[in-house]
């Protein structure tokens, strides 16, 4: 790395951790505020705050970031700008877009770590701190053990189970029925419980019963102790895609109910979940498009003054996030596209940060 990259990409780099260190305790502090009673109550102990703000943390790292990218941009430009360092940099026949570069680079990192967690870890931690809040609250194991009934159109499967635990992917009083192309049962399995081991369904304590054609009895119901599932398509995730919120739901997950449900749902439902998922994939896309915006504003700053400088940038970033809400609002009405809520947002600034970077010139 060149001598002048380095010293940008580290001019950005402290203030950006400064900066998202302040907001985590920041968030934690209000969080804790507003739960501090039901903590108090249920009588939580300070290492199970602690498990309970591990899993809250990554679910805000989507919110955190931009913002704290956004505010790191505007002030290393601004210092920058002020003492003419960017100044004497074009006068040496630096290119802006050299200079703009460790930026967008960072820009990318940021995009990339957003990303990774809000697809494999953020979701799921919202959905788990949640449960834990609800048992604050009732203090039972109840919050864990949900009733389900599933449908897999692709594999004929019909499942109704009693109880799913939530956190071993354990199951009891289980039916499932495998039915055959014509809509007749084939085969129905009645099952005390279920465990997720080794990548497949274990049953244990249940009977088998066999259908003919006309979807009567083929023989009497079989009887066994415990019997690996090994065919069964069905993966825990399928199960948790009926009870959590698409808040809760990785874009994979979405995509997956989606395709599974599409004969299920109506027009209303399914344009709603076809928004969720394609908000789930564009929300680390405000990465990009933040620092687009914080370059030409950062730079203006320095010259006319940072309060205008910061207004400016905070109008634009809850601009573009209102402009998200409204269009992804307008999708899920029907009046738009589903992709072109979340994204309308995404490209609007996307192409006014670009056209504010070729104008510094």
């Amino acid at each position: 790395m060149k001598i002048l990259a380095r010293y940008l990409f580290n001019n950005l780099l402290m203030p950006l951790l400064y900066l998202i260190v302040a907001f985590t305790l920041l968030f934690v502090i209000g969080d804790l505020m507003d739960n501090a009673s039901d903590f108090l109550e249920a009588g939580t102990s300070p290492l199970e705050m602690a498990y309970y703000y591990t899993l809250r943390l990554p679910s805000m790292v989507i919110m955190i970031v931009p913002l704290c990218l956004l505010l790191a941009v505007l002030y290393s430009l601004s210092s920058l700008t002020r003492h003419s360092e960017i100044t004497a940099m074009r006068a040496s026949g630096i290119s802006i877009y050299r200079i703009v570069h460790p930026y967008m680079l960072i820009g990318f990192a940021c995009l990339a770590f957003t990303t990774v967690v809000n697809e494999y870890t953020g979701p799921k931690f919202a959905y788990r701190a949640d449960q834990f809040v609800e048992r604050q609250k009732h203090t039972d194991e109840e919050v864990y053990f949900e009733q389900i009934a599933f449908k897999n159109p692709a594999a004929r499967h019909i499942w109704y189970v009693k109880q799913f635990d939530t956190r071993s992917y354990t199951m009891q009083g289980i039916e499932l029925i495998q039915q055959r192309e014509d809509g007749t049962d084939h085969t129905k399995y009645n099952v005390s419980k279920a465990h997720w081991m080794d990548g497949r369904w274990w049953f244990e304590d249940g009977t088998i019963q066999e259908y003919d054609g006309l979807g009567n009895l083929a023989g009497t119901a079989k009887s066994f102790q415990t019997l690996e599932m090994r065919k069964l398509p069905e993966v825990p995730e399928d199960f948790m895609g009926e009870i959590k919120d698409p808040a809760y739901q990785s874009s994979m997950e979405l995509w997956k109910y989606i395709q599974t449900h599409k004969s299920l749902l109506s027009p209303e439902t399914l344009t709603k979940y076809e928004v969720d998922f394609h908000h789930r994939l564009s929300m680390p896309f405000v990465c990009i498009v933040i620092t687009m915006i914080g370059i030409p504003v950062g730079a203006h700053t320095g010259r006319k003054g940072a309060f205008a400088g910061i207004m400016l940038a905070l109008g634009m970033f809850f601009g573009f996030y209102a402009t998200q809400f409204t269009m992804e609002y307008l999708a899920k009405q029907m009046y738009i596209a589903p992709w072109l809520g979340p994204w309308g947002a995404i490209i609007a600034f996307f192409i006014i940060g670009s056209v504010m970077i070729h104008r510094m010139r």
